[in-house]
Formats: C-alpha cells, sequence, structure tokens
C-alpha cells in the first residue's frame, strides 16, 4: 500500500518522473512544483535601490505574483523565463540582460524545454 501526500508534503524528493528531460519542468509547475532553479532564483534577496536593474527585477516579480496559473504553469524551460529574465538582469549589464530575454523568449515554444542557463550562471 503507498503513502498517500498532500499536495502541502509533495516534494521534487517523492517524485520519480519518467519523462524526457525537455518535458521535465513542465511536469513539475504541472504538479503545482517548482523545479530547483526557479527555487533557488526565488530565494535570492531584492536588490537595494531604485534602478534600471532593480525596477526590471521588480517588475518580473509583480507579474510572477499576478500573472494567471494557466500562463505560469507552462514554460518548459528550468528556470522559467521569468527567473532567466530576472537572473540575466542581476548579472549583466541591462542591455545585454534584454537581448538575453528576448533570446530566450524566441526559444520558449511548445515541445521545446529542458534545463536552459544560456549565457548565464546562478551562483553556489
Amino acid at each position: 500500500m503507498g503513502v498517500k501526500l498532500n499536495s502541502a508534503e509533495l516534494t521534487l524528493a517523492h517524485l520519480d518522473l519518467d519523462v524526457p528531460e525537455e518535458l521535465r519542468p513542465s511536469t513539475l509547475r504541472r504538479l503545482g512544483l517548482r523545479p530547483e532553479l526557479d527555487e533557488r532564483i526565488d530565494a535570492l534577496p531584492p536588490l537595494k535601490g531604485w534602478g534600471l536593474r532593480q525596477t526590471a527585477i521588480g517588475l518580473l516579480r509583480l507579474y510572477r505574483r499576478i500573472r494567471p496559473e494557466a500562463i505560469g504553469n507552462r514554460c518548459g524551460f528550468e528556470p522559467s523565463c521569468s527567473r532567466y529574465s530576472e537572473l540575466a538582469f542581476r548579472t549583466k549589464p541591462p542591455v545585454t540582460a534584454f537581448r538575453l530575454t528576448l533570446s530566450r523568449l524566441h526559444r520558449c515554444k511548445p515541445g521545446h524545454g529542458g534545463t536552459d542557463m544560456t549565457d548565464l550562471e546562478l551562483s553556489e
């Protein structure tokens, strides 16, 4: 007899997903879970000040709070596109971050996915 978990108890540690790697992030999101990179980016502290970088990050975080669930649970990439953009604005000059964001959005299509940290690194 299997152990039943409620959604609050369900974590990545409890799952052994047998899906292709490019479907893993969207599958986790559909189950109400966030992939590891999403969790790590969400845990980053807000930046202080009111510059372009801070404003962009604040708007991205606001977007994630108010967007409809149907939009938030379908991204096929890890990290999600908005978190990728946040990381770009945290680690690159604003013009480069904007270019990376547009490039990522261009790659974000149904049937594509997996872990994508093109041109970015998340420090430990």
